[in-house]
């Protein structure tokens, strides 16, 4: 018998200890990697992974050239989640818009709105004190509060949870991790 091959993430660390919590939250469904957002200069890196996940940090999506010069080099056809900061980062990268929000919500849960009948209503955890301005580039697919909570691009396999699917203070976060293959076709 052939063991099931899991799919290969590359997860790019942003300085965060949430990046751990995230690759705990992957490794339930995918095979992951971690690299320094600083270490992700080859584009040549990103064939070797079905997906590319931009994970959560600290300060401005701005403050991180490295990935943002990778996301914007990278082809339309592959595949990148991001969660929170890795939301951002995929805004400035299309030309959108972040700003600061306040009050920041750190450690604090908001309810979904979604059309996605799986996802409408969950509760989720939230650590962040930016807010995306999207363009129409992006199908916004779930709100809280009038902010973003989960975009997809139009034109891109994009898709970013501003919210921390993987904290415990996250509702049913495997009903996010589903999307991810489901979204995405892995």
């Amino acid at each position: 018998m052939i063991p099931y091959a899991k799919t290969t993430v590359l997860l790019i660390d942003h300085d965060d200890s949430f990046t751990l919590n995230v690759r705990a939250w992957l490794s339930e469904k995918f095979d992951v990697t971690v690299l320094h957002h600083k270490n992700i200069y080859n584009l040549d890196l990103a064939k070797k992974y079905s997906l590319i996940v931009l994970s959560p940090g600290p300060r401005s999506a701005k403050d991180y050239p490295h990935s943002l010069k990778f996301l914007r080099d990278l082809p339309a056809d592959q595949c990148v989640l991001g969660v929170c900061l890795g939301l951002q980062l995929m805004a400035i990268a299309s030309g959108c818009n972040v700003h600061t929000y306040s009050p920041p919500l750190h450690g604090k849960t908001s309810k979904l709105i979604s059309d996605i009948k799986s996802m409408n209503g969950l509760i989720v955890g939230r650590y962040h004190s930016m807010a995306c301005e999207l363009s129409s580039d992006f199908k916004i697919l779930a709100k809280s509060e009038n902010l973003t909570m989960i975009a997809k691009h139009t034109n891109k396999k994009w898709l970013g949870y501003q919210f921390h699917p993987e904290s415990f203070l996250t509702e049913n976060s495997n009903v996010f991790l589903n999307y991810i293959l489901t979204e995405f076709n892995l």
